[in-house]
């Protein structure tokens, strides 16, 4: 019994030590360098770390905040979308905006009015719908238009996804 936990007791423990930027690409603007990039991924990990819950969206957050375009998670339609920021956010401002905005979209319905959007908004769907193994835009074009048109009223862009890592 007590290798079971010890077993667990260091997995646990090297699970903390896990650098989110790890597993989270970023996509810089342009002109940020090599340095004000690793500045900026320590100071989101600080800011994420101070947060009782969800840290991983917190440090992407962080990283919108800081002018960064990153792979959001909209959890509740089950899409992954390149974000970034438009004009100047707060990390917090960034973590409830965007969690109100895949609120939207997913509760988005046929009777729910969605007004059309603009061509370069309708043209972000249709850029992500080339995204591989995408099809969500496609198959729920309401909420899409509703994601979309949220963001952008907050402030925000839908961008190509950053590349992983192989």
């Amino acid at each position: 019994m007590k290798i079971q936990w010890s077993s667990v007791l260091v997995g646990t423990v090297a699970a903390g030590c896990v650098s989110l930027s790890a597993g989270n690409p970023v996509r810089p603007p342009a002109g940020r360098s090599a340095a004000e990039l690793t500045q900026d991924q320590a100071r989101c990990e600080q800011h994420a770390k101070a947060q009782p819950k969800n840290r991983g969206d917190h440090y992407l957050a962080c990283m919108i905040a800081s002018g960064y375009t990153v792979n959001w998670d909209m959890d509740n339609i089950g899409w992954v979308v390149g974000v970034a920021q438009t004009r100047p956010h707060e990390p917090m401002a960034v973590f409830t905006e965007l969690e109100a905005c895949d609120r939207q979209a997913d509760n988005a319905t046929k009777s729910t009015f969605v007004p059309p959007l603009p061509p370069e908004l309708e043209s972000a769907i249709k850029g992500e719908t080339k995204s591989p193994g995408f099809e969500g835009f496609n198959q729920r074009p309401r909420a899409a238009r509703a994601l979309v048109a949220c963001i952008h009223e907050r402030g925000y862009a839908v961008r190509p996804r950053v590349p992983y890592e192989r």
